[in-house]
């Protein structure tokens, strides 16, 4: 009997065994067709399951009635198919699955967990943008972040500033924190290639854990690391060219347009002494080559160049004796490079990653560029279940070569090239048949103004001196971090970081004696060696434990920073070779000084993050800094934060709402701190610098101590919800206010006290206020296609709140007082503008008419001067025609924007890419002080913009432009005249690109393949053509090098 049942359970078995089928497929992502490694396969209403391998694959016997699998996978839509042999599942993520891990003060988290304020860009974002300086990268791309760049310079830093004015004497930098650890070191030393994340912490739930040093925003970067697994190898190669990213200003190219022009300045000249029409003009024409020195025309006499009686150009005036042009002639395209190599991978526990970098940039005008090697290996190793270590070393080599290109100095080729009248030569050419000057080598000789007594910078040709000049700057950089990691006790760990930057400068700057600015002292160079060692531990106690529904996460540390800066610096004259800078070459020392510098800080902080069932979260941090700038009594601050966020998602009521990925409401309040004031190791004591009389050394006060002057706090709020909707969008926005206290104020004293004529103390107080708002969709999703938007937008208010001591007796009678171009006040911004109101032109002469207040108003004291013009408009307003003699006002206009943000967007589809990224600003105002030099009177020499065609004339009485007259200055003096809206839009990245399908790579072993192309800085819309509002956040502008614009091709391998 028992022989009979056994073996009916066999057939039975054997029957059941024949119904079911085998079924296998692949599992891949919607959005790239990788493999979903570990994905959960079920037959549907039963337990038969099975899990995908590492290539995506699965194979699972099934009954011969079932019809559905069911695949998920965390972070992925649950999908169910009907079963069937060789199928292929495409999963595509579930945005309210999905938690983005963030980097965070001393550690990461979750989007969900963190009750801050902070924004990311992945790596893969930088890394389009072609900058040799990461700073320079986050212009327009999140909400918050504002950048300025004053130089176009390869190599050169941005300034960034994190909701709004962080100070005004101290520094406004945020910290940069690298792998976990401040940094110290540059950062054009990093490549965008080696960064894994970047992270911008922004309200005192987020960076308080910095504490003294955390005020002005904190910058995380992570840089890559290995992962266990294959080993994957990739190269990347751009090449291509920068030129010049903003055009020249609308300035006079026409030399009949300027000998025209000129004429008319002085016919004005002539006319205002007293000369008649007739007189003026003949005198005018007669003066004009011997004032200006060169006539371009060949066949045309000096003296019939213009016609006397209408001031226009000869008509036989046709042949050019040269052509050369300033405005174009000094530029070229500059050939920029990179080579990227980078192997990772992993073997057991332990994970590497290793990279290679070269970047040879050449900018678009001469002698200017920026070399880069850097390397990096990244290992880190879980030696045993308990213990794990870590050591990231990177170093690289820099080399910049950065002619002066700064200030309205004649050497600055960007200031010269626009100013000075295209009549003018780059190289010497006969003045009579116009043939080019050669030396003894058979070259052109350059033209430096003296040999025909150019009025206009005499002894100067900076296209000449800065091919000879050289201004080289070279750094080497060491960057080494470790950890040590002890996890115990199940919940408990122990981490102890260490880092060490040392960073090695050499400068070498040396002007040639062949002409320009080192000429009265036959040739002048300067060299500087400085040494910068920065040391950073920190020991990090966490306990990481869960108890049901509660989660509690405790940290407690300790930190130590010790900096410690060697300088030597020393210059000469009288240089022998005019090609070599070498001491050796020069017979009479000017300068010989050293000197040592160091910061300390020591730390002590904690932190506490609870949350409950995932929806309720809370977090608090303390630390306490001490910091060696301040005298000891003074020297310890304490700040904090509270935060606190409600996942309203994951309440019953909302959670099954599928339209509904997302809701989250968060607040936070804390203070942060800022001891940046750049003073020296002991700036609470008097300190003296030497200098040297008849060869004896001399001491001279040189810093006025304060020994109260203790930390800038700053108290933040911030309240702000996230929203996401239908898997498709999400929203991002925040309320901040920012009130800095006892900020550090470089206080002017009175004259009596002597030199110096400042001190630091703690007596103003400011607030900024404002809103950020970011919004990321997905317009449009298939499995081939797929198109993001994304925009971001900050506003913000300035206001001071608390003004120093010594302005009472100002601030009672006027409100307020000024400081240089602005006005302070309770209330107003640290950039409210002050200055001459400008009320147009005087129809009947021409002249300029700015207000003058009525107490100021004396036609006693007018009458008699020469030139002046007074008068009183129809509304009662005062004038007069000089600002000598007009008072300043309160313009009512501000440096900062109403708005600024950035607009980008990025399209997929089959294997294409497509990326556009701008920034834009609307509102706020800037000085055009280079367009306020081009509206000038008439400078023998010195052009013009094509505005002025629109002066005034006897014909023309209705224009805002004067009338053109020599030594006229107050026709262009500084007022709101030259203040212009800040507004514009930049096209900063346009990335186009194809992938190779990996079907036809794997047949060459090849894991990736993608061609590109890229151009940055494409387009810059401003009020005014060459005006560009970016150079400064306070509304100045200056004759800087324009910004870089570069285009590129590229191909990046993987294998």
């Amino acid at each position: 009997m028992k022989k009979l049942m056994l073996l009916v359970c066999l057939l039975t078995a054997t029957l059941a065994y024949g119904q079911n089928r085998q079924i296998s497929g692949t599992v891949l992502t919607m959005e790239d067709d990788e493999p979903v490694i570990g994905a959960s396969i079920l037959v549907k209403g039963t337990t038969l399951g099975t899990i995908t391998d590492v290539d995506g694959k699965f194979s699972i016997s099934i009954p011969q009635e079932a019809n559905l699998l069911v695949f998920t996978y965390v972070g992925l839509k649950t999908v169910e198919a009907e079963a069937k042999n060789e199928m292929i599942v495409r999963m595509e993520v579930n945005a309210a699955e999905l938690d983005e891990v963030i980097m965070t003060a001393y550690g990461q988290s979750t989007k969900k967990a963190f009750t801050g304020s902070a924004q990311s860009v992945k790596g893969e974002e930088l890394q389009k943008l072609q900058v040799s300086n990461v700073s320079q990268s986050l212009e327009g791309s999140m909400a918050g972040v504002q950048v300025s760049s004053s130089s176009g310079q390869p190599g050169e830093s941005a300034s960034i500033r994190i909701r709004g004015i962080g100070s005004i004497s101290a520094s406004q930098k945020p910290l940069i924190v690298v792998d976990g650890i401040p940094y110290e070191g540059s950062l054009n030393s990093i490549p965008t290639q080696d960064i894994a994340d970047l992270t911008v912490l922004k309200d005192a739930a987020a960076n308080s854990m910095y504490g003294a040093r955390g005020s002005n925003g904190v910058i995380l970067i992570t840089t890559k690391k290995g992962t266990s697994g294959k080993v994957e190898v990739n190269f990347e190669s751009r090449i291509g060219g920068n030129m010049r990213g903003v055009p020249t200003y609308d300035i006079i190219s026409n030399p009949a347009d300027y000998y025209e022009m000129q004429w008319e300045a002085q016919r004005n000249s002539y006319l205002a002494s007293g000369y008649s029409y007739l007189s003026a003009g003949v005198y005018s024409t007669n003066d004009l080559i011997n004032n200006l020195s060169y006539n371009i025309y060949k066949g045309i006499p000096d003296n019939q160049l213009i016609d006397p009686t209408t001031g226009r150009i000869n008509p036989n005036a046709k042949e050019l004796k040269w052509k050369d042009s300033w405005a174009k002639d000094p530029f070229q395209t500059g050939l920029r490079q990179e080579y990227v190599f980078n192997l990772s991978g992993g073997a057991g526990k332990t994970t590497y990653y290793l990279s290679a970098t070269y970047l040879d940039e050449n900018s678009y005008i001469k002698n200017s560029g920026f070399d880069r090697f850097a390397t990096r290996a990244n290992i880190e190793s879980e030696v045993t279940k308990w213990f794990k270590a870590g050591i990231n070393l990177a170093y690289s080599h820099t080399s910049q070569d950065a002619p002066d290109a700064g200030g309205d100095n004649y050497s600055n080729i960007f200031f010269f090239s626009q100013s000075i009248a295209p009549i003018y030569p780059i190289y010497l050419y006969d003045m009579t048949t116009g043939e080019p000057i050669l030396d003894s080598e058979g070259k052109k000789r350059y033209d430096f103004g003296t040999e025909y007594n150019r009025p206009y910078a005499g002894e100067q040709n900076p296209l000449a001196t800065m091919i000879a000049n050289i201004y080289r700057y070279t750094m080497d950089n060491l960057s080494l971090r470790g950890f040590l990691e002890f996890s115990f006790l199940k919940d408990f760990k122990f981490r102890v970081n260490a880092s060490y930057d040392a960073l090695n400068l050499n400068q070498t700057e040396f002007m040639t004696p062949i002409g320009g600015d080192a000429l009265s002292v036959n040739g002048q160079g300067s060299k500087a060696t400085q040494r910068v060692g920065a040391l950073n531990t920190n020991q990090l106690l966490t306990y990481d434990g869960e108890f049901g529904e509660h989660d509690l996460n405790v940290l407690v540390g300790h930190e130590y920073k010790q900096d410690n800066a060697e300088v030597l610096y020393g210059s000469m004259s009288e240089f022998l070779d005019p090609a070599n800078p070498e001491f050796s070459n020069a017979g009479k020392i000017d300068n010989l000084t050293s000197y040592t510098a160091g910061y300390r800080i020591q730390s002590f902080l904690s932190r506490v993050e609870y949350d409950y069932a995932e929806k309720y979260y809370f977090s608090a941090s303390y630390r306490c800094d001490g910091s060696s700038y301040f005298a000891p009594k003074v020297r310890w601050g304490s700040f904090w934060s509270v935060g606190a966020s409600w996942r309203m998602k994951e309440e019953s009521w909302l959670k099954d709402v599928e339209q509904i990925h997302n809701l989250k409401i968060k607040a936070s309040y804390g203070t942060q701190g800022n001891d940046a004031i750049g003073a020296g190791s002991s700036p609470y004591f008097d300190q003296y610098s030497i200098t040297r009389v008849d060869g004896k050394p001399s001491p001279v006060f040189s810093y006025r101590s304060n020994p109260d002057l203790t930390w800038e706090k700053s108290n933040n709020f911030n309240i702000g919800f996230e929203m996401g909707l239908f898997d498709r969008l999400d929203i991002e926005a925040d309320f901040f206010v920012k009130e800095t206290k006892d900020m550090l104020y470089a206080k002017p004293l009175p004259i009596s006290d002597g030199s110096p004529a400042w001190k630091y103390t703690n007596e103003m107080d400011m607030r900024n206020m404002g809103i950020e708002v970011q919004i990321d969709a997905t317009l449009l999703k298939t499995r081939q296609v797929k198109w993001d938007l994304g925009l971001n937008l900050t506003a913000y208010k300035n206001a001071l709140t608390r003004l120093p001591l010594d302005k009472k007796t100002l601030i009672e009678k006027d409100g307020g007082y000024q400081a240089d171009s602005y006005w302070r006040s309770v209330g107003g911004s640290v950039y409210d503008f002050y200055d001459y109101h400008y009320l147009g032109v005087n129809p009947n002469s021409g002249l300029p008419m700015y207000t003058v207040d009525e107490e100021d108003y004396s036609p006693a004291d007018f009458d008699g001067v020469k030139g002046l013009e007074y008068g009183q408009m129809e509304d009662g307003t005062y004038w007069v025609s000089q600002t000598s003699y007009a008072s300043r006002q309160k313009l009512g206009k501000s440096a900062i924007p109403e708005v600024y943000g950035g607009i980008s967007t990025s399209l997929e589809a089959y294997g294409f890419d497509l990326s556009v990224q701008t920034a834009f600003q609307i509102g706020g105002y800037v000085y055009d002080s280079y367009y306020a030099s081009l509206m000038g009177s008439g400078e023998f020499g010195s052009n013009w913009h094509k505005d002025i065609f629109k002066r005034w004339t006897p014909t023309n009485t209705t224009t805002s432009v004067p009338k053109v007259q020599n030594n006229t200055q107050n026709i262009s003096e500084a007022s709101d005249r030259f203040l212009i809206t800040a507004s514009y839009f930049s096209l900063r990245n346009i990335t186009l690109g194809y992938t190779f399908p990996k079907k036809w790579m794997e047949k060459a072993k090849i894991r990736s393949l993608r061609l590109y192309v890229v151009g940055d800085n494409l387009a810059l819309a401003s009020a005014r053509k060459g005006l560009d509002p970016r150079q400064s956040f306070s509304g100045s502008t200056g004759y800087n090098y324009s910004a870089l614009c570069t285009v590129s091709g590229g191909i990046s391998l993987g294998f």
